[in-house]
């Protein structure tokens, strides 16, 4: 069970906290985060409805154009061809939507192994508590200066003022996300550098992939 130090905004440490062998030290699966990004990527992509109508869909004659031979011209079938003004789109969209098919186990393990290599890393730092008197950008900035970290995913549970209070104040920082405990995902947290999450969050993240 790792033990990682525990900090305040300012990172003093302010003590020690034991983090779930099953959630923050599990096995590194690196093929995992392959197959639950490219899933990710393909939701994000909205169902396509544009839709070209095909020689057989084209209203016309099937008449044949002319007769095969003695004109001198191309051989051609009816009008509704590609190649004549009004005919069919050859090779057009059709309406579709993105796929990437993972199960929610393959996909909880590979959250598992997104968090666990930022554990191994040293790029996971556990907060007391994620809290602010009042929304202030500033003070979030200052946060971020005391971990030396510009990219950073915080989790955070957003229960209270105070929580909420900081979630709001980190919306308007360069290269940081908020997110709570349900919300956290292996794109976001492969995309930002660092992870920062509250000891309340921490639990619920346990308590979600614990048994994965």
């Amino acid at each position: 069970m790792p033990s990682l130090p525990l900090y305040d905004l300012n990172k003093k440490k302010v003590g020690n906290i034991d983090l779930n062998d099953a959630v923050f030290a599990g096995e590194i699966r690196p093929h995992l985060l392959n197959d639950a990004v490219r899933a990710q990527l393909a939701w994000k992509y909205e169902f396509k409805t544009a839709n070209s109508r095909t020689r057989t869909e084209v209203q016309g004659t099937r008449k044949k154009v002319y007769k095969q031979k003695g004109t001198g011209q191309a051989r051609h079938g009816d009008e509704k061809a590609p190649i004549f003004v009004g005919g069919g789109k050859a090779h057009g969209p059709k309406p579709h939507r993105r796929t990437h098919k993972i199960n929610k186990k393959v996909m909880k393990a590979a959250l598992v192994t997104a968090l666990s290599l930022n554990q191994k890393e040293d790029r996971l730092f556990v907060v007391d508590k994620l809290e602010l008197k009042k929304p202030s950008t500033k003070a979030a900035k200052d946060c971020l200066k005391a971990f030396e970290v510009d990219s950073v995913l915080f989790v955070n549970s957003g229960e209270g003022d105070g929580e909420e209070f900081f979630n709001k104040s980190v919306k308007n920082l360069n290269k940081v996300k908020f997110l709570k405990p349900e919300g956290v995902n292996v794109f976001d947290v492969l995309k930002y550098k660092n992870i920062i999450v509250s000891s309340k969050a921490a639990k619920k993240l346990t308590e979600r992939l614990a048994h994965v």
